[in-house]
């Protein structure tokens, strides 16, 4: 009788021990796939030169037409001076939940993408554009796994200018405030076709009690101002979600 329930428990020791090995063989492969992905959109973005629009002064340096032969979901491109967010932006027309386990190339991976969904216009003329990302581990700090370096105010001041490219423009943003806010749909949550609304979220962004919570000194946001918000989790606060708002300063 030992002798049986000692086979059974070393049967059971054994797919216990497959199982786990499969599962950090496929995290692993999956993390690189991840990183492979963020390379090669890099690579594909670079311009031997900034495209420039004849008689137009504005410089595109990101190779739209490279990045869009391979997913034509790609419209714009995210940078942050001194983090490690620079990234395209995608939407897709029929799943808003697709690339959150999917890379900007479409192919299935944790790390997801940089997204927006399509409650929000491609063009950046909504009132309040928000762009989704995940916080990955310090182990693997891509996507938006910087964000959370806004919890400290310092952080905050010194990496305030956010770019964003698309084909025809330059969107500069400033960022006012980096808040722990709960996890509605935020345009599902307001209607920020009404200046009440949009001032409603505003005091509510200012609202937030949590001492991780930053806000800017140096930058003044009203209701009639264009502001983006970067979304990403919280480890461990499935209710809670990390915002950093920036209000448009430039537009060329």
């Amino acid at each position: 009788m030992k002798k049986y329930i000692r086979t059974i428990l070393t049967a059971v020791f054994i797919v216990i021990a497959v199982g786990c090995a499969v599962w950090l063989v496929r995290f692993y492969m999956d993390e690189a796939e991840g990183a492979q992905a963020n390379e090669r959109a890099l690579t594909e973005a670079e311009t031997e030169e900034p495209q420039e629009e004849p008689g137009e002064s504005v410089e595109i340096p990101i190779d739209f037409a490279s990045l869009q032969q391979t997913n034509p979901d790609v419209y714009a491109w995210i940078r942050i001076e001194g983090t490690n967010i620079d990234y395209p932006v995608v939407q897709s027309g029929q799943d808003n939940t697709f690339y959150l386990d999917h890379t900007w190339e479409g192919a299935e991976a944790a790390q997801g993408a940089i997204f927006t969904q399509t409650y929000n216009q491609k063009s950046f003329e909504d009132y309040n554009t928000v762009i989704y990302g995940h916080r990955m581990s310090d182990s693997n700090p891509v996507m938006f796994h910087d964000l959370l370096n806004y919890m400290d105010k310092e952080y905050l001041h010194s990496h305030q200018n956010v770019t964003i490219y698309t084909e025809q423009h330059v969107f500069t943003y400033k960022v006012f405030a980096a808040v722990v806010y709960d996890d509605r749909l935020l345009p599902l949550s307001f209607n920020f076709s009404e200046e009440s609304q949009r001032q409603e979220f505003l005091d509510s962004v200012f609202a937030s009690a949590d001492l991780r919570s930053q806000f800017a000194d140096n930058v003044e946001v009203t209701a009639q101002d264009k502001i983006l918000t970067l979304s990403t989790c919280i480890a461990g606060e499935d209710h809670h979600r990390f915002l950093v708002e920036a209000v448009l300063t430039d537009e060329k």
